[in-house]
């Protein structure tokens, strides 16, 4: 009987909140064994990036933490500084959506003279049909690359 993919993704949900506390324990023969049993003389390990006991069901703990917390010591930058590089930063993508527009239209001026027959081809021949669709291609990738610019440019404060 072959197991669903759905129920391992399901059990693999139900298991991600599991944690453990890990202890170390060194024998009278200075074996060190790592457990998740205390043991008498056990040390418990705190592990940079794991996260601390889980509040139980039903608990909430009243504050929300944000969806990025930095650290307490995490270097700071003024308002100033921060409107500078947010300039600087709408002038790259300026630049950049200036420049795709310039494309776009390069390849759309390239997609018309494509278009055309030379002597003797035909539309049903391939080689017509492969340099059009490589133009529209073209065309359909500055477009692209101009709507993901002005979709970042929308995202700036």
């Amino acid at each position: 009987m072959q197991k669903s993919p759905v129920f391992f993704l399901f059990s693999l949900i139900l298991a991600a909140p599991a944690q453990a506390e890990i202890y170390k324990y060194i024998d009278e023969s200075g074996h060190v064994t790592f457990t998740d049993v205390y043991k008498k003389g056990a040390k418990r390990i705190d592990l940079p990036g794991a996260p601390t006991s889980l509040p139980s069901r039903g608990q909430s703990s009243g504050k929300r933490a944000s969806a990025n917390p930095s650290p307490a010591d995490f270097p700071r930058i003024d308002a100033g500084t921060q409107k500078r590089r947010d300039d600087i930063r709408r002038q790259v993508l300026q630049d950049e959506i200036d420049g795709e527009r310039k494309n776009a239209a390069e390849a759309r001026r390239q997609l018309a003279l494509g278009e055309r027959l030379a002597p003797g081809e035909r539309k049903s021949d391939a080689s017509y049909l492969n340099r059009v669709k490589s133009l529209r291609n073209s065309v359909q990738q500055h477009e692209q690359n101009v709507v993901s610019i002005q979709r970042e440019l929308a995202n700036l404060k």
